[in-house]
C-alpha cells in the first residue's frame, strides 16, 4: 500500500450524528451490510479529513465498507490505472461499522468525496447529501439497477458497484458427506437436508451469524422476492393491497423457514451469541459449517479462506413458487455516490463511472457486474434449474412509496435493530416459543404495514 493510503478507520466521537428518519431502503436489496462488515472497530487517528490536493494532484477520499480490500491493498492496486489517467490520488477509508460511522460523518459536510450510500438515507433525501450523476433515462441503458438510488424526478444519485444473485452459501463436501445428492427446492426439504448433516457429519448444519444480527439477519430479507416468484411483487403489495405476510406471498415462506430453523437447536451452532464472521469463512472451508444464507457476494470471500476453494458452493433459494419453479432475483449491492460538498465533484463522478463500469472489481469478487452487457460470474453455475429475474422498476407514481410506508409503519423490512420483527422472530425461535408466537408477531407487523399503506396511498 503506498504512502498516504488510509486503512480501516473509526471516527472521532465529537462528530455530529446525522439524523435519518428511515430504517432502511427497500431499494437496497441488501444486502447491503453485506460484503464483509464485521465487528465495530474505531481508530480515531485515521479519521482526519484529507486535503483536496497532494502537490499538483487532486485527492479523492473514498469511503467503503470493504475493509478487507482496503487492508489487503487490492483496492489500491486496482486504482493505480485510474490515478495515472487522471493525475490524482485516491485515498480509501474502510469502516467495519460502515452504516453507523458514515451516518455520523454525514452530520457534517466532511464525509469523503465518494462513498457507498448508507441505506438509511431515504430516497427523498438523496439530494440533501449527494450530487446527481445523471438521469435514469441516460444511465439505465448502460447500467443495471440504475433506479436503486433515484428520486421521484428520476435523478440518479448512486450506481451499484456490483450485484448479487439471491441464494444460500454451502459447503459442497459437507452436503455430499451427508448423502445429499440433489439441492432442496422446498423449506421442508432444506430442513430435512440440514438434519442429515447433523446426523451424518460433525459440521454445524446452519450457522446463524447472530452476534452480528444487525446486518446478517437482513440477508434473509433478500430471499423474499425470489420466494414470491414475482418480479412485480413489491409493486403488487401496494397496488393490490396484499397482506404483507400472506402465505402465498414472499415474506411468509422466508420467515417461516427462518423461524423453524432457529427453533431447532440441533441444526444451528450451540451458542448463537458468540458467532464470528471472519472465523466462519475459515470454518466453512474446513467443513465445520454446512450452510449460511448470504448473498453471492460472499462466495469469493469464503473461497479465499478455503484450502480447496471448489468446496464452497451456492444454491438457489430452497422455496418453490406457486407455478412450480424456483426463482433467483439478482440485486444490487451498495450504490456509490458523490458527496454534494466535494471540492472535486467532476473527478469524483469520473471515479464512480470508472469503478462501476471499468475497474473489474465486481467480477474479481464474483459479483454480477453492473454494466448490462457483462456476463454472469462462474459461481452462479449451479442455478441452471432456476430462473433469474430482476425486480420490476417502480412505476413513477409509486416511487418512494414503499420506503415511506416501511418507515411510517416501523416494520423496516431491511432493518436489523433490536425492535425489528426479524429479531423478534429469532429470539422467539431461540426461546422455543412455538407457532403461536410466530403467528402473533407476523400478524402485528401485517397490521402496522396495512395501516401505514392505507394512510400513505389513501
Amino acid at each position: 500500500m503506498k504512502v498516504g493510503k488510509l486503512t480501516s478507520a473509526g471516527l472521532a466521537a465529537l462528530l455530529l450524528a446525522a439524523v435519518f428518519t428511515g430504517c432502511g431502503s427497500s431499494s437496497e436489496g441488501d444486502t447491503t451490510a453485506s460484503s464483509g462488515n464485521v465487528d465495530t472497530a474505531a481508530s480515531t487517528a485515521d479519521a482526519a479529513k484529507t486535503d483536496n490536493t497532494a502537490g499538483d494532484k487532486a485527492v479523492l477520499e473514498v469511503l467503503t465498507n470493504r475493509t478487507d480490500r482496503v487492508d489487503d491493498g487490492s483496492l489500491d492496486e486496482l486504482t493505480k490505472a485510474f490515478e495515472d489517467a487522471n493525475n490524482c490520488d485516491v485515498q480509501y477509508v474502510g469502516y467495519q461499522d460502515y452504516a453507523g460511522t458514515v451516518a455520523t460523518r454525514m452530520g457534517t459536510d466532511d464525509y469523503g468525496d465518494v462513498l457507498m450510500i448508507p441505506d438509511d438515507v431515504e430516497l427523498k433525501d438523496l439530494s440533501n447529501f449527494f450530487d446527481s450523476i445523471g438521469t435514469y433515462d441516460e444511465l439505465s441503458a448502460k447500467y443495471r439497477w440504475a433506479d436503486k438510488k433515484m428520486d421521484a424526478d428520476k435523478n440518479v444519485y448512486g450506481l451499484a458497484y456490483g450485484g448479487n444473485a439471491v441464494g444460500v452459501l454451502y459447503n459442497k463436501k459437507v452436503w455430499a458427506d451427508a448423502g445429499i445428492t440433489t439441492m432442496p427446492k422446498t423449506p421442508d426439504e432444506f430442513l430435512a437436508d440440514l438434519k442429515l448433516i447433523a446426523d451424518k457429519t460433525d459440521a454445524i448444519p446452519y450457522y446463524t451469524q447472530y452476534k452480528d444480527a444487525s446486518w446478517t439477519i437482513t440477508q434473509w430479507q433478500s430471499l423474499v422476492l425470489s420466494a414470491s416468484g414475482n418480479a412485480n411483487y413489491e409493486n403488487d403489495l401496494l397496488t393490490k393491497k396484499l397482506d404483507l405476510f400472506a402465505e402465498d406471498g414472499g415474506y411468509y415462506p422466508v420467515y417461516k423457514l427462518m423461524f423453524d430453523l432457529f427453533s431447532t437447536p440441533d441444526l444451528i451452532e450451540e451458542d448463537h451469541m458468540t458467532t464470528e464472521w471472519e472465523s466462519s469463512k475459515v470454518w466453512m472451508g474446513e467443513g465445520k459449517i454446512g450452510t449460511m444464507v448470504m448473498g453471492s457476494w460472499a462466495v469469493a470471500q469464503f473461497q479465499e479462506k478455503a484450502e480447496d476453494p471448489s468446496v464452497i458452493g451456492y444454491m438457489p433459494v430452497p422455496i418453490t413458487a406457486a407455478d412450480g419453479k424456483q426463482y433467483a432475483e439478482t440485486t444490487s449491492d451498495y450504490c456509490v455516490g458523490v458527496n454534494k460538498n466535494s471540492k472535486n465533484k467532476e473527478l469524483a463522478k469520473k471515479y464512480v463511472d470508472w469503478f462501476v463500469g471499468e475497474s473489474g472489481f465486481a467480477a474479481k469478487e464474483g459479483m454480477i457486474p453492473t454494466t448490462i452487457d457483462s456476463a454472469l460470474p462462474d459461481n452462479l453455475s449451479e442455478f441452471s434449474g432456476a430462473e433469474f429475474f430482476e425486480k420490476t422498476p417502480t412505476p413513477e407514481e409509486l416511487i418512494g412509496k414503499f420506503d415511506e410506508i416501511d418507515t411510517k409503519s416501523g416494520v423496516s423490512v431491511w432493518g436489523g435493530d433490536t425492535d425489528n420483527f426479524k429479531i423478534k422472530l429469532a429470539e422467539a425461535a431461540f426461546a422455543g416459543k412455538g407457532e403461536d408466537e410466530f403467528k402473533s408477531i407476523i400478524a402485528a407487523e401485517s397490521e402496522k404495514w396495512a395501516k401505514a399503506r392505507d394512510e400513505v396511498l389513501g
